[in-house]
C-alpha cells in the first residue's frame, strides 16, 4: 500500500498571510443576513442530499445549470472523488512542479502514481513539452490549478484547449481555487466543447467561506449524471449549504471585495518587484510568491510583527496572502526593512 503523504494544516495565530483566504471577511450586513437565514435551519432533520437551493445559487453565479454541478466538503473533497473515480492502483496522475499537495494526498490514498512536470521559478513553462511529456509517460490524469497555487501564474484558455485537444480521451481536471482575482475567463467556458473536462470551484477564497468548506465540480451534464450517482450522500450539511446559497445572493458585493484584493496585490507587486533581497513573481491570484537566500531571516522578521506567511520547507521559497491594505503596509514595511538591513 502506498504511504499517504500528509498534508500540514496552517498556523492560526496570529495576522494570517499563510492560507490565502480573504482577510477582510463579509460585510456585517451580510453577516446578519445569514444568522438569520441559519436560524430556520431544521438541525433535527438530515441536508438535502440533492443540494437544489445551493446548486441553483452557484448556477445562476457562473452561468451553468445545476446539471453541470456537484457540491462538496470543499474543492478539496471534488478533487480527491475525481482521482478516485478514474484513478487507481498503477494508473498514472500528470500534474506540474509545484502545484497543489492534496493531489499527491488523494493520489496516494487510491495507490496511484505521481508524475510531474516542472515549471520555470514563475510558473511558466512549455505546453507542447508538457504535452509531449504526458504521453511519453503514459497520464491517466491530468489535474494542475490554474492560476496556479503556489506561484500564481495563469495559463490563458488556449492553452488551456491545447491541453485538452493533446490529451482527448484522458480527464483533465482544472483546479480553479483562485480564479475570480484573474480577470481572465474561467475553463468552465469550455465544458460544452470537451467531454473530459472538469473543473472545480471554491467559495473558501474570494467569496470569504472557508469556514464552511464548501466547494463545486463542474463539467458536462452526461459526465455529472454518473459521478451524482455514485457520490457519498450528505457530503455538505444544512448550516453550510444555508450560508453559501445566502453569501451567493451577494455576487457584486464579492466581486467589488475581490478587484480591491487584485489592486492591493497589484500596488505590492509595484513596491517589491525591485527588491534585491527577496525575488517576486507575478501573481494572477491572491497571493505572491517569492524566493530569497535570506527566507528564515525575512519569516522571523515578519513573525516580530505577528505575521504569518507560508515557509516552502527545504527550499527559499515563500507565498504571501494579500490582506487588508493595513496588514500589506506593514509587510511592504518589514520588507523595505529587510531591503535595507546589513
Amino acid at each position: 500500500m502506498k504511504k499517504t503523504q500528509s498534508y500540514t494544516a496552517h498556523e492560526q495565530e496570529g495576522i494570517l498571510l499563510n492560507a490565502n483566504e480573504n482577510t477582510k471577511g463579509l460585510s456585517a450586513k451580510i453577516r446578519a443576513e445569514i444568522a438569520e437565514a441559519i436560524a430556520g435551519v431544521a438541525l433535527n432533520r438530515y441536508p438535502d442530499n440533492s443540494e437544489t437551493e445551493l446548486l441553483e445559487a452557484y448556477a445562476k453565479v457562473i452561468g451553468v445549470t445545476k446539471d453541470n454541478l456537484l457540491a462538496g466538503n470543499g474543492s478539496d473533497q471534488m478533487l480527491g472523488y475525481l482521482i478516485g473515480s478514474f484513478l487507481g492502483k498503477g494508473k498514472k496522475l500528470y500534474t506540474l512542479s509545484p502545484d497543489f499537495s492534496m493531489y499527491d494526498y488523494y493520489a496516494a490514498s487510491y495507490e496511484a502514481d505521481v508524475f510531474r512536470f516542472a515549471c520555470e521559478e514563475d510558473g511558466s513553462f512549455d505546453v507542447q513539452a508538457f504535452i509531449a511529456c504526458g504521453k511519453e509517460n503514459g497520464a491517466d490524469m491530468i489535474m494542475f490549478s490554474n492560476p496556479n497555487n503556489p506561484t500564481g501564474h495563469l495559463l490563458s484558455l488556449p492553452v488551456i484547449e491545447q491541453i485538452l485537444q493533446a490529451f482527448a480521451g484522458i480527464p483533465v481536471v482544472i483546479d480553479e481555487a483562485y480564479i475570480e482575482f484573474s480577470g481572465s475567463d474561467s475553463s468552465v467556458s469550455l465544458i460544452g466543447k470537451y467531454a473530459d473536462l472538469y473543473v472545480t470551484r471554491t467559495l473558501s477564497k474570494a467569496w470569504g467561506l472557508a469556514g464552511i468548506r464548501t466547494g463545486f465540480l463542474v463539467s458536462s451534464a452526461s459526465n455529472m449524471e454518473p459521478l451524482k450517482k455514485s457520490f457519498v450522500p450528505y457530503a455538505l450539511n444544512s448550516v453550510s449549504m444555508k450560508i453559501a446559497s445566502t453569501v451567493l445572493k451577494h455576487a457584486a458585493e464579492i466581486a467589488q471585495m475581490t478587484q480591491k484584493t487584485i489592486a492591493e496585490r497589484e500596488r505590492m507587486y509595484e513596491l517589491v518587484r525591485e527588491c534585491k533581497k527577496a525575488q517576486f513573481f507575478p501573481s494572477a491570484a491572491n497571493f505572491l510568491y517569492g524566493r530569497s537566500s535570506q527566507k528564515d531571516q525575512l519569516i522571523a522578521s515578519l513573525k516580530e510583527k505577528n505575521i504569518v506567511i507560508r515557509n516552502y520547507a527545504g527550499g527559499p521559497y515563500f507565498r504571501i496572502t494579500v490582506g487588508t491594505k493595513e496588514e500589506n503596509e506593514i509587510v511592504c514595511s518589514v520588507l523595505k526593512q529587510f531591503e535595507e538591513a546589513l
